[in-house]
């Protein structure tokens, strides 16, 4: 998708977006996607394009924008936090996607959040074990070399089913997509404060560019270039 043009803030398992959302090609990533706006039109791999004011697009779905909105507001949400929605069937008609949820009054972040864990019915758990909290620092810290579970579970005294159990019942994710959003939140910030790809993806532990690049895609549908230029980069 082309034409990011607002404000984004990236937590532990979702993408949050406001402002103009583009037309796009046809593409799938790994994420299950809420969109609202008016005039929004989507297509996907069987039927016609279908004119929607809000859709919840299932991960791993083919979809195309046919049409964007000027002022939308847009989450991309990790299958693991989106509770029985993640299990949606992946239809190909866009008009199977459509549900009912409007634009809230505020189209700012406090706005979407809620929006979305009223679609969703699901708020994101807030950290409490203290380890965990320990854990989620090491992490930060580690980054960008490799982070191994026996190693933080070794470092908060923990085993590695018990670390790896609060991480899906507190910061509700397991472990390794949690690095992995962990990750994907530093490339981005890097790149928004003007790091070049390659520096983007190396400070937070991707291989090279082309690694970076195929990991958002898969996740978000699009370039990590495309999501940086003209984005105005939020604290989650």
């Amino acid at each position: 998708m082309t034409g990011w043009r607002g404000w984004a803030s990236i937590t532990s398992g979702r993408l949050y977006y406001g402002g103009h959302i583009g037309a796009g090609g046809m593409h799938a990533h790994h994420a299950v996607q809420l969109l609202v706006g008016e005039g929004l039109t989507l297509r996907g791999d069987e039927g016609p394009a279908y004119e929607t004011t809000a859709a919840l697009v299932p991960a791993d779905t083919r979809h195309a924008i046919v049409r964007g909105t000027a002022d939308g507001l847009l989450a991309l949400i990790d299958p693991a936090q989106a509770g029985r929605l993640a299990q949606r069937p992946a239809a190909g008609s866009a008009a199977s996607w459509s549900i009912d949820a409007r634009l809230p009054p505020r189209r700012d972040l406090p706005g979407l959040v809620a929006l979305v864990d009223e679609v969703i019915g699901t708020t994101p758990p807030r950290p409490s074990h203290p380890a965990l909290v320990h854990a989620m620092r090491i992490i930060d810290g580690t980054l960008p070399e490799q982070v191994r579970l026996a190693a933080v579970a070794d470092a908060v005294h923990l085993s590695e089913s018990r670390l790896a159990h609060l991480f899906r019942q507190q910061a509700g994710l397991p472990f390794r997509p949690y690095v992995l959003w962990t990750r994907l939140r530093g490339a981005l910030s890097a790149l928004s404060h003007g790091a070049t790809l390659t520096d983007a993806a190396h400070a937070a532990g991707f291989a090279d560019a082309a690694h970076l690049t195929r990991t958002v895609r898969r996740m978000m549908g699009d370039a990590p270039s495309a999501l940086a230029a003209g984005v105005r980069w939020l604290e989650g």
